[in-house]
């Protein structure tokens, strides 16, 4: 532990306090994996610098704190809210669907395995207080998902501490290049997902009908297909459709395509 006592150090002098505001805000959405800072957190734990239980209890309250703030903005805020968490999401284009097929499976159980799922950890707990889960029910299922989220990891960093103090020491030594070499891989990130995300506003755009040119449309007589692809969690919470509809979920689309008429221009309707 000596040799590395850059990291560790810090660590034993603002581990709670760093567990605590790094947690908090990855679960806030916020680009700042907790990952790295659990294992080390563990490993830290395994030398006696922290206290393993109270390692635990902050990083379980800092989670459940922020889960509980979009839980009451997705129960208060409605679609608005949920469209705002998925704004903030790294992936935007897919977080509303995939948290959809998630919640449509599995129901508000999943949130205790959402923060292993890409695109849902944020959005699950906004969209258990959209559909009005009690916050009871909420709280204790959300706890145990910390737990199932949390202990794995810092378990890795207490039962390797040996290992991952030399990964550590290793990249002290090197910080510099890598420093710089995550740098510069966070800002091509950055500009791919600007690039991605400008194409697919800018394509969806030219390939958009709004309900007023599908309504002229109909009363023109003109033959349209139209699809509603709604979940089944969106659904229930506006069960109104477009007359002549055909209702398949975006999920179930690639086994029931052959139930979707293609003799005539097809309209898909989601949210």
């Amino acid at each position: 532990m000596e040799e590395t006592n850059l990291v560790f150090t810090f660590l034993e002098n603002y581990g709670y306090t760093l567990i605590f505001l790094w947690v908090f805000a990855d679960q806030a959405a916020l680009p700042l994996p907790s990952i790295p800072l659990l294992v080390a957190a563990g490993a830290t734990t395994a030398a006696g610098q922290l206290d393993l239980t109270t390692v635990v209890i902050v990083a379980s309250v800092a989670t459940l704190l922020a889960d509980s703030l979009w839980y009451v903005l997705g129960r208060y805020g409605g679609a608005r809210a949920i469209s705002t968490v998925c704004r903030l999401s790294l992936e935007p284009d897919s977080c509303v669907s995939s948290t959809r097929q998630a919640f449509s499976r599995y129901g508000p159980v999943t949130l205790v395995i959402a923060k292993y799922l890409p695109g849902v950890q944020t959005l699950a707990p906004a969209s258990t207080g959209f559909v009005g889960v009690p916050f009871a029910g909420f709280l204790a299922l959300d706890a145990l998902g910390t737990l199932v989220y949390l202990g794995p990891f810092l378990a890795i960093g207490f039962f390797f501490e040996s290992q991952v103090a030399a990964m550590i020491k290793l990249l002290e030594d090197i910080s510099g290049g890598v420093g710089l070499g995550f740098a510069g891989l966070i800002l091509i990130y950055g500009i791919f997902k600007a690039v991605q995300w400008a194409l697919f506003l800018r394509g969806h755009r030219l390939r958009r009908m709004t309900a007023q040119d599908l309504d002229q449309r109909m009363k023109a007589g003109e033959q349209t297909t139209i699809v509603d692809l709604r979940q089944r969690l969106d659904y229930e919470q506006n069960p109104n459709a477009i007359p002549g509809s055909l209702r398949i979920p975006i999920d179930e689309v690639p086994k029931r395509r052959d139930e979707i008429p293609t003799r005539y221009d097809v309209v898909l309707v989601c949210t």
